[in-house]
């Protein structure tokens, strides 16, 4: 395993650096802007810093998937000391939330500390300085204004894009005695007023949201401190990125190019089913739009609905035909409003729901699984005319489709539903089972010869009829590796998401210990030596982007892998616990899902698992769950 660079210190994670040179990339957003931040140590040991902002609702181009205002900047303001230019020596590297960068001149006279981050409501990314004199005379500081204006023309006028610092007289400052300054970086639309902010109180607004994200709801306690800081930075990375747009507020990848656009897999599969459990309504309210925006799509000819919608909802992206986006849909709007918990929702979205089904019934082949055109990557791997992962996602869909009908008193269709279900499992163990390199587990299309990491995702839907040697291929050399799975056997490419959902699967299969060390191992990989501290989405593509929706999978790795949490009602729930010998207690707290809140603490037993559930009236129940047994909940 690759040494840590980083130190974990609570909840936030500390580089102190040695002399060696070393640079690392991590986006923040606000509700306006998004920032991508290269910063470390050159060769010299002098701070690098390169920005790439993100400004989603300034579009460059109409009808433009990639069309957002990007604008990079290099260059680092610079403070005279005594008169002379310093030079910034970088010691210590902290983030939080925001990203605190410790630095001292090469006389060690001041100090710098650069606490760096996104305008949480605003077009604008702040650079808050602070210098303080840690020699044990005055010394004088003093740096120049700095007022840059340039102009980007766009798909809506002529877009001012500014950067600004306010000059710092000459100062004779005291021994321990500090000055601040702000460099901030805003664009706008051409009739805006400019954003003149009070960095310390910008800095403010954004830890109020990292706290509000970290400890307000679905606070996870392990005894694994890495793992518990690092679900506390995906609710951040998963919650932080959604924009102001036309359409209201709108989840998005990020990573330099997907900015005020919606997939039906990031958003809808992805991060739909996790978002109610927040207690983030903005995340929610995110989801209702999405859904929303493909409604008009669903036309009784049954033709597909686009993977994507982009440009604040003005055009769609289908350039890989269908994925199973209608599968994707399916199975992430029907998570979503079980967890959601509001009748009157679900009833709003039925139809949507029932096109869905209704479609991807006009998708059957002659083998009985759901044909689709490619997968979630897009032709990158090859995926045959009917995949693994469609015909699961359906499935899945297929099964919550059903409680929802049933909860809403819609009997036909809830059998209509559940019958399709079981009809299409028996079909995929039919067409996908096999032998593959050894291992009796799935094909994921007919043709394939060799291992498939998405092999895993009828694990993650509750098949398990393979499960034992699916966990032994997904777990051996042939899959896994330094960065989790790799896309195909033979393969170096790997993208975050398929280690997600194995790592999640192999927990529902009831594989906890045996799969503990390796999800250590992402967890310390990704937390604290490269590209920290989200997961990513893929490399050699992207270069390990921080796509958002990698985060939230991330979080259902322990809320529906360790814990196994699958919506059954809008007031009811399933728990297999499946948690590692090595953690004695893992507890969940201020779950707000269901229209509600409530603690869920699980803790090991002699041959099973005690499983307490605590609503807000105190009244805690408990439970007791044999080693794979589910327990179902009623609130």
């Amino acid at each position: 395993m690759q040494g840590s660079r980083w130190i974990l210190d609570r909840d936030r994670i500390i580089w102190n650096c040695t002399g060696d040179s070393h640079t690392d990339t991590i986006e923040m957003a606000g509700n306006q802007i998004s920032a991508i931040v290269t910063y470390g140590v050159d060769d010299e040991g002098v701070l690098s810093l390169h920005r790439e902002l993100r400004y989603p609702l300034l579009r460059t181009l109409p009808k433009d998937t990639h069309a957002t205002l990007g604008c990079r900047y290099d260059e680092i303001q610079s403070f005279r000391v005594n008169g002379e230019t310093i030079r910034e020596f970088p010691y210590r590297f902290v983030f939080d939330g925001a990203l605190h960068i410790y630095s001292q001149d090469a006389d060690g006279l001041v100090t710098v500390c650069r606490s760096l981050f996104p305008c949480r409501r605003h077009k604008a990314y702040i650079e808050h300085v602070t210098l303080t004199n840690r020699s044990d005379k005055a010394v004088s500081i003093s740096a120049r204004e700095i007022s840059l204006r340039s102009f980007a023309r766009g798909a809506k006028g002529v877009y001012p894009v500014e950067v600004y610092s306010s000059a710092v007289p000459e100062k004779d400052i005291l021994p321990q005695e500090s000055i601040v300054n702000d460099l901030v970086f805003s664009a706008r639309l051409p009739m805006e007023e400019p954003f003149v902010p009070d960095g310390a109180a910008e800095l403010e607004a954004r830890m109020e949201l990292v706290h509000q994200l970290f400890y307000n709801g679905l606070d996870l306690t392990t005894g694994d401190d890495k793992l518990d800081c690092m679900f506390r930075f995906a609710k951040l990375r998963a919650a932080e990125s959604i924009f102001d747009t036309a359409a209201g507020p709108l989840h998005s990848p990020g990573g330099g190019s997907y900015y005020a656009a919606v997939w039906t897999n990031d958003q809808i599969e992805y991060a739909a089913p996790f978002f109610p459990f927040l207690g983030y309504e903005r995340a929610n309210e995110a989801c209702r739009n999405a859904l929303e925006l493909y409604i008009p799509f669903m036309g009784e000819n049954l033709y597909r609905i686009p993977s994507s919608i982009i440009d604040e909802g003005n055009d769609i992206w289908e350039g890989a035909g269908d994925r199973g986006d209608a599968a994707m849909y399916l199975y992430g709007i029907t998570r979503f409003l079980l967890a959601n918990g509001r009748p009157e929702a679900a009833e709003h979205y039925f139809d949507a729901i029932d096109w869905c089904v209704r479609y991807c019934r006009s998708k059957v082949s002659r083998d009985g699984v759901i044909a689709s055109d490619s997968d979630e990557l897009e032709g990158r791997f090859p995926a045959g005319d009917a995949n693994l992962c469609t015909s699961c996602l359906t499935y899945a869909g297929l099964l919550s489709a059903a409680d929802i009908a049933k909860e809403l008193g819609k009997a036909d269709k809830q059998k209509q539903y559940a019958l399709f279900a079981s009809e299409l499992r028996g079909n995929i163990e039919r067409f996908f089972g096999a032998e593959v390199s050894g291992y009796r587990t799935y094909r994921y299309y007919n043709g394939n010869t060799l291992l498939r990491s998405w092999i895993c995702i009828p694990l993650t839907v509750g098949i398990t009829d393979r499960k034992e040697e699916t966990v032994r291929a997904l777990l051996s050399d042939r899959l896994f590796g330094e960065n989790g799975l790799v896309c195909q056997e033979g393969n170096s490419t790997f993208w975050d998401r398929a280690t997600l959902y194995a790592l999640r699967g192999i927990l529902n299969a009831g594989h906890s210990d045996e799969v503990y060390g390796f999800l250590q191992h992402y967890v310390n990989k990704r937390l604290l030596s490269e590209h920290v501290p989200y997961a990513v989405e893929a490399y050699p593509e992207g270069n390990q982007r921080h796509l958002s929706a990698e985060s939230a999978l991330f979080a259902r790795v322990i809320t529906e892998g360790m814990l196994g949490f699958v919506p059954r009602g809008f007031r009811s729930f399933d728990l297999r616990p499946s948690v590692p010998a090595a953690l004695d207690c893992v507890a969940m707290r201020r779950i707000r899902a269901f229209n509600d809140c409530f603690d869920i603490t699980v803790r090991h037993t002699g041959n099973g698992y005690r499983v307490c559930v605590k609503p807000l009236d105190g009244c805690v129940r408990t439970y007791e769950a044999r080693d794979g047994e589910i327990l179902h909940i009623e609130l």
